[in-house]
């Protein structure tokens, strides 16, 4: 059963990294009682997800503590992790509320946990609050998103991705959350984010980012990833190429401002 839980962590394509790293402390906890077996997923986890900076910054800061090798120690980690996980969106949230005031559409897309945690926070604040959220294709991350928040009374419509340039100049403000905040101030995010981050630089709309300090990296350069074509069309076509890629970088330029803990 524990290993079908792993396995969920290391194959889910539709969470954020943040969130990733919540099932993974979790699921750490469970097995806080075998320091082996701990850091046998440890390199587990580093093969299959060590692309998210969440996670590696989560596994290095874990891994000095299984080097003491004293359990108690280690049941605190785990048991601090998830209370500071918390405090974190708290953090950024009282951040960016003074631009949120006077807002009451926003748009985003994906599913980022940090994105949902502030935007559960805003709504305790402003119940007539609406958020427009792009389906995020080819996973349909906002379909999960736009769930969610409807369950705790927020007002939410579902688009397509490529109805964004509809509602770029409908919205007061666009907010997303980041898989990477690069060395040189730009972004990694769910692709998608880059053409809602220029529709709202022409239509003069805010573009804010919302990203715990784990996200920062020393990198300067991304590289995107192509993933399985079948996601997007599983037909075999004669002279037919497919290209599928989850993340994209957003330069600086096009942020309005990065909130962070």
């Amino acid at each position: 059963m524990k290993s079908h839980h792993l396995n969920h962590i290391l194959n889910n394509k539709t969470l954020g990294s943040s969130e990733l790293v919540q099932l993974l402390n979790n699921y750490l906890f469970s097995i806080s009682n075998n320091i082996p077996e701990i850091i046998k997923t440890v390199r587990i986890v580093k093969t299959k997800l060590g692309h998210f900076e969440a996670v590696n910054s989560y596994l290095d800061e874990m891994s000095s503590v299984i080097k003491v090798k004293e359990k108690k120690e280690l049941l605190e980690f785990f048991k601090e992790y998830s209370i500071n996980e918390n405090q974190r969106a708290k953090i950024i949230f009282n951040r960016i509320y003074p631009r949120l005031k006077e807002i009451q559409d926003l748009i985003t897309l994906s599913r980022s946990g940090t994105v949902l945690a502030v935007l559960k926070l805003w709504h305790q604040k402003n119940k007539k609050i609406k958020v427009v959220v792009c389906e995020s294709r080819p996973k349909f991350e906002g379909r999960l998103t736009v769930k969610e928040l409807s369950e705790v009374g927020i007002k939410v419509e579902l688009i397509t991705d490529a109805m964004i340039g509809l509602y770029a100049p409908k919205i007061n403000a666009a907010i997303i959350g980041a898989d990477v905040v690069l060395n040189n101030g730009n972004v990694v995010n769910k692709v998608g984010s880059k053409a809602l981050a220029i529709l709202c630089k022409k239509f003069k709309k805010p573009f804010y980012v919302v990203t715990s300090k784990s996200k920062f990296s020393k990198k300067k350069i991304f590289k995107a990833k192509k993933e399985e074509p079948r996601e997007i069309w599983d037909k075999k076509v004669k002279n037919l190429s497919i290209i599928n890629i989850y993340f994209e970088e957003i330069e600086k330029k096009l942020i309005t401002k990065i909130f962070t803990d």
